[in-house]
């Protein structure tokens, strides 16, 4: 297929693009700011700003893709309450200017894959986890307001005659390439920091969440196993069924760094709406799909500290 993604130059945009490449398929790669350069891959490369209307239509009157996936847009949940409108242009405005662009030059069995989150979920009692589609939304924050908002107004547009849409609400995800501002890239570029003797101790918030971690390569091969095999389902939760502890999250890495250095509380880093645990439940997405996650945790933790390493010495250099 030819598929538009758009962020590819975010966190999961490389990862994406490796494995939709990899599975033969063109990629039509939208980013404002830099285009991954993937080697071997078939990928058409363009910086544009997805509220340029003109510059959309005249890329998809051109290309003629197959499908959409949309995973650009704000992100950062704790820094969404300094600027809430700028968060709804990203995540509300742009995304239906995308859908009605796609909508016009889709095949009729094209799709649009868009990327929601699974914080929109809010606080669900420990009893009624894992969290599963069937869970209502009850967002706590500007940044999960917005994607709610983003998947309602997609489902209207749908129900009019537009393009196909399937929602995936990934829970936290981590991997190499994800920025020091999400916890455990933080924690990753702190311990390197420690370890190049640039700082004696780690500065943490709460430890006492806990949360659904998977890999980012998993996740971009959840991506394209909904693209290529469009499940009839609306809604699917991407996650791994387990969750960990902020507190277990650390003592891993510095197990795996060697090292047991002092820990300091920024009283910063703590979110005015926390929840306590959050873990969903992958079970319709294996059964419509066969996906599992494949990458152990430790293992991500690893590549995650072994790519801020990198970073560190970078940045030295």
């Amino acid at each position: 297929m030819k598929i538009v993604i758009t962020g590819a130059g975010g966190f999961v945009g490389p990862h994406l693009m490796r494995e939709l490449c990899a599975a033969g398929h063109h990629v039509i790669a939208i980013d404002r700011s830099t285009i991954p350069d993937i080697p071997g891959g078939n990928i058409t490369g363009v910086r544009m700003d997805l509220n340029d209307r003109l510059a959309m239509y005249d890329l998809f009157a051109a290309e003629r893709p197959d499908a959409v996936l949309h995973a650009a847009g704000w992100s950062h949940v704790g820094k969404s309450w300094e600027n809430p409108p700028s968060v709804f242009e990203a995540n509300v405005l742009n995304t239906i200017w995308l859908y009605q662009t796609a909508c016009e030059f889709l095949p009729k069995d094209g799709l649009f894959l868009y990327v929601s989150s699974a914080d929109i979920l809010g606080a669900v009692p420990a009893d009624q986890m894992p969290i599963t589609e069937k869970h209502q939304p009850n967002p706590r924050s500007p940044y999960a307001v917005s994607k709610y908002s983003a998947e309602m107004i997609l489902r209207v547009l749908e129900s009019n005659g537009g393009t196909r849409v399937i929602v995936a609400r990934p829970f936290n995800h981590i991997g190499p390439g994800q920025s020091p501002g999400f916890v455990c890239p933080s924690f990753a570029r702190q311990i390197a920091e420690i370890e190049t003797g640039q700082r004696d101790f780690l500065l943490h918030g709460n430890l006492t969440t806990k949360r659904d971690f998977l890999d980012v390569r998993d996740v971009a091969r959840a991506y394209r196993m909904l693209l290529e095999q469009k499940p009839a389902d609306p809604l699917f939760i991407i996650a791994s069924g387990e969750s960990h502890s902020i507190q277990s999250i650390v003592e891993m890495m510095f197990e795996s760094a060697g090292i047991s250095p002092r820990m300091k509380t920024d009283p910063s880093l703590f979110r005015p709406a926390d929840i306590s645990e959050f873990r969903g439940s992958p079970a319709l997405l294996t059964a419509r799909t066969g996906w599992k996650p494949e990458i152990p945790l430790q293992q991500s933790l690893r590549d995650l500290l072994d790519d801020a390493r990198a970073r560190v010495q970078l940045a030295k250099s």
